[in-house]
């Protein structure tokens, strides 16, 4: 039987990856994290570094701190590592005296979902940590979809502002045009809100093959961003 390829399908997620292009230069990267799945490469520019007393939030672990203890160690900041999955952990724990785990998950409300996992904003995670008014200087988040939900919330709050460098998973699970326009319209607020790609990194950890078309698409990048 002759393979009917969706040729629409191609053309978007052609279009969407043709829309995380560099935008901005970062001249010295360091990579925080394992080499494959799990590492991040924090821009070392002197206007970005983040400088004692820094904060770091680190949402998506799934049992791997290597970028979390990194940027500890490194830059000598605090780090709050966010994972509502991780069922062997108790729901708060230091790793160190400056990494913090809490066993939360960031989304658009402030819930607990049916698999018992407690959800916050990020506005609700700010205040919990006493974060309100303090600037964050490196958000990563890793968070299987969720990204779609929080970032949103995110802008729409006025929280990005306050935020320096932000490193972003964006997961692209369908290659429908609603979806796909959708997380556009997403990843343009975020560039409104002042951020600008310095790196982006397709993750070779998820890739699919789409049927009758010989190029495997990555459907997983990884996007560094500066604001300055």
């Amino acid at each position: 039987g002759e393979i009917i390829v969706d040729r629409t399908a191609i053309t978007n997620l052609q279009f969407f990856s043709s829309s995380l292009h560099q935008q901005t230069i970062c001249d010295r990267k360091l990579r925080m994290g394992n080499i494959g799945d799990g590492g991040w490469e924090i821009c070392d520019d002197p206007d970005v570094r983040p400088i004692p007393p820094c904060i770091v939030y680190s949402f998506g672990i799934n049992y791997d701190f290597s970028f979390d203890d990194q940027a500890s160690s490194l830059y000598g900041c605090h780090v709050f590592s966010f994972d509502p999955s991780m069922k062997k952990f108790p729901d708060k724990k230091n790793r160190s005296p400056l990494v913090h785990f809490y066993k939360v998950g960031l989304s658009n409300t402030t819930a607990t979902t049916s698999k018992k996992w407690a959800l916050k904003t990020f506005t609700d995670i700010r205040a919990m940590l006493g974060h309100t008014t303090t600037n964050i200087d490196i958000v990563k988040m890793d968070i299987e979809n969720s990204e779609w939900l929080a970032l949103p919330e995110m802008i729409n709050s006025d929280q990005l502002t306050t935020v320096r460098q932000l490193m972003v998973e964006y997961h692209v699970e369908e290659s429908t045009r609603p979806f796909l326009l959708s997380s556009l319209q997403t990843i343009q607020a975020v560039e409104k809100a002042g951020f600008k790609k310095y790196y982006v990194h397709k993750n070779p950890v998820c890739v699919e093959r789409i049927e009758g078309f010989p190029i495997a698409r990555s459907h997983c990048y990884e996007v560094h961003y500066i604001r300055r």
